[in-house]
């Protein structure tokens, strides 16, 4: 068996699935077992042995069979099951090994931060044996939807039609009888600013205030300071606006973006605290 390219879709798509299986057939919160995720080996290696012993109930087998369509998987695995017993076995023995918590951190953990990456193609048979669905007709989908609809804002005219300034609207008119005006098609995007302190904690004057505009921004070392090597050149962390309050989302391998602690601020269970050179998980 050779090894399949995963696109960052199929990965996400993969990782949502795999968690809520694991979750569901444990008794775990989705919402608090994904938030409480961290680089840990053990955390993978439970969703290892769950897959494990699902793809050890023989009677999981023909059930996968039947929601696959007709495709080369599917005719190897129907000879498979209709072969000997062994042979039957020895399948599910070798499918399960490849779902090893190694394998699965590196999809659940860091795939959500990677391009593109290559994976085994019986790991990822495995993946879509446990969560029961066919991988096909999941590509199919992602290749055949159509591309998110992009407002145009070019002065260009399509063709039949006029010109037009460009990020403007047709001119509108006011309810009072005041005169039509063309008004910006695009609103002022949000936006915020990140100040170099000192180790004073004062801001550094020397250094330029860093503008970001948007409403999710990724940072690295590229954007923030080149010549800095403790910022990841990948993504280091995003801040998002999400109803109207500015959050950030960790987004390092090693999770090294800490907020210092000024002012009260709500703890979650599985929230890890940094004291020293030492890592605490709160729990209650």
């Amino acid at each position: 068996m050779g090894n399949y390219n995963v696109s960052k879709a199929e990965r996400l798509f993969l990782r949502e699935n795999l968690l809520k299986k694991y979750c569901r057939l444990v008794g775990h919160s989705y919402d608090e077992f994904e938030e409480g995720l961290t680089g840990t080996l053990g955390h993978y290696e439970r969703i290892s042995d769950v897959m494990a012993d699902y793809i050890d109930e023989e009677k999981n087998f023909p059930d996968y069979i039947d929601r696959i369509g007709e495709s080369p998987l599917k005719i190897r695995l129907k000879k498979i099951v209709q072969g000997r017993d062994e042979d039957r076995r020895k399948f599910l023995r070798d499918l399960k090994s490849f779902a090893s918590g190694n394998v699965l951190r590196k999809l659940i953990f860091y795939g959500a931060d990677e391009g593109e990456m290559s994976f085994k193609e019986d790991f990822i048979t495995a993946c879509y044996y446990y969560i029961q669905t066919d991988r096909a007709e999941f590509l199919r989908k992602i290749t055949s939807a159509p591309p998110a609809a992009q407002p145009a804002r070019s002065g260009k005219a399509e063709k039949g039609g006029k010109a037009g300034k460009a990020d403007t609207i047709s001119p509108v008119r006011p309810e009072h009888g005041s005169k039509g005006m063309t008004i910006p098609a695009w609103e002022r995007q949000r936006g915020f600013t990140l100040k170099f302190l000192k180790d004073t904690d004062e801001i550094d004057e020397t250094r330029k205030t860093l503008d970001f505009a948007g409403e999710t921004v990724s940072l690295n070392r590229d954007n923030l300071q080149p010549d800095n090597n403790t910022i990841t050149g990948k993504v280091q962390a995003e801040i998002k606006l999400v109803d109207g309050e500015w959050y950030i989302e960790n987004k390092s391998r090693l999770k090294t973006t800490f907020i210092q602690v000024q002012h009260p601020i709500k703890l979650n269970k599985g929230d890890i605290i940094i004291m020293g050179n030492q890592r605490f998980l709160f729990d209650e």
